[in-house]
Formats: structure tokens, C-alpha cells, sequence
């Protein structure tokens, strides 16, 4: 069946109906439903190619029959005005038949320009709906990302014996500020009372500096 013997159905489709909330993989949904519109989306592209010849060559077609026509009828004219009765008959029954000819042509001409309009139909339907979904799986892969994250986040607070990972972050925290206070106390330690007293005394000429 071509594209367009699925037309009514690809222009019902609604996309959001595809995502189910008890579904363990939406992502791997969205990415076959994905892959489906894009084949048909393809198909849209090369039919439209295929069916944008055959409307040219009917356009052309009734063209040439209303030149025919127009053709015939100035002979006709003619033929009256000389008052050849019977080569007016002749060309009547010639006109008749182009004529004939052009209403057929004319009704191939309306049927590609109708499926003309209904591919161009099901290509922006297509296309939206490809788009729409594109932005929803990057959303689904990134919520999915964030979770992944935030449970490994969980197992290590887990195993720090934290409540979850705003404790451990904390305790984390709090070890690192117990390490710097450790360090620097370490530091004056070794530093001696030397650097105590010069301390001291960079205090107090600070103090009197103040005064003068």
C-alpha cells in the first residue's frame, strides 16, 4: 500500500497516545516509533518526487488539449463561414472528441493535484510530529540520566551511612572543614611559638598604628 492508501490514518495518528505510564522503556518506544515516521516521512519524500512528473505531464496534457480545442474551433468558425456544411461537421465531430479527451485529462490533472496536497498534508504532519518527538526522547533521556545519577548518588550515601545524598554531602563537608581546621592548627604547631609572638606583635603595632 503507498503513502497515501494511509493518508486519513497517518493524519488521525496522535503521538501522545504511544506513551504509557507503566512502560519500563519509554525511550526505546519513542525511538521505534520515531524510526517508523521517519520511513514514512521518506516515503512521503519520494512519492511527492514521482507524483510531481505525473502532474506535469498532465498539466501539460490538458494544455495541449485546450490548444487542440481552441485549434478546431477557429477551423470550425471557418468552415461556417464558407458555408461547407460538411467540413463543419467534420471538425464538430473532431471537437466533440478532444473535448471529451479534455474533461478525462482534466480529471487526471485534479487528482494529482490531490495527492499533491495530501502528500504536502502528510509531510508537515510528519515532520512536526517527528520533531515533537526528537524534543521528548532528549527530555526522556535526560530525566532518565538525572535518575541514573541520583541513585548512584543514593548507593554511596547508602554506604556512607547517610540518609541520602544531601547527608552525605554534608558529612562530606563537614570532614573537609575538620581536615582544613586540622591542617592549620598543624601548621601553627610547627610554626612554633615564634610565630605566635610575631603575631602578637603584628597585632599590637596594627593597634597603635591605628592611633597615630
Amino acid at each position: 500500500m503507498g503513502i497515501l492508501g494511509r493518508f486519513k490514518d497517518i493524519m488521525a495518528s496522535n503521538i501522545h497516545a504511544i506513551f504509557n505510564r507503566e512502560d519500563k522503556h519509554p525511550e526505546q518506544t519513542v525511538e521505534k516509533y520515531l524510526g517508523q515516521l521517519r520511513r514514512d516521512l521518506g516515503q512521503v519524500k519520494a512519492e511527492t518526487e514521482a507524483l510531481k512528473m505525473e502532474y506535469n505531464r498532465a498539466q501539460r496534457a490538458v494544455d495541449e488539449n485546450e490548444d487542440e480545442q481552441a485549434k478546431l474551433e477557429r477551423y470550425l468558425g471557418r468552415a461556417r463561414e464558407a458555408k461547407s456544411t460538411s467540413d463543419a461537421r467534420t471538425f464538430e465531430r473532431k471537437l466533440e472528441k478532444v473535448r471529451e479527451d479534455g474533461t478525462v485529462l482534466a480529471q487526471k490533472l485534479a487528482q494529482a493535484k490531490e495527492d499533491m496536497d495530501k502528500l504536502a498534508a502528510l509531510n508537515e504532519k510528519l515532520g512536526g510530529d517527528i520533531s515533537t518527538l526528537e524534543a521528548k526522547l532528549s527530555e526522556i533521556k535526560g530525566t532518565l540520566s538525572a535518575a541514573s545519577q541520583q541513585e548512584q548518588l543514593n548507593k554511596m550515601a547508602k554506604k556512607a551511612g547517610a540518609a541520602n545524598s544531601d547527608e552525605m554531602f554534608s558529612q562530606m563537608s563537614e570532614r573537609a572543614n575538620y581536615a582544613l581546621d586540622k591542617a592549620n592548627a598543624m601548621a601553627e604547631l610547627e610554626a612554633g611559638p615564634s610565630a605566635a609572638t610575631d603575631r602578637e606583635l603584628e597585632s599590637l603595632t596594627e593597634k597603635y598604628d591605628s592611633d597615630i
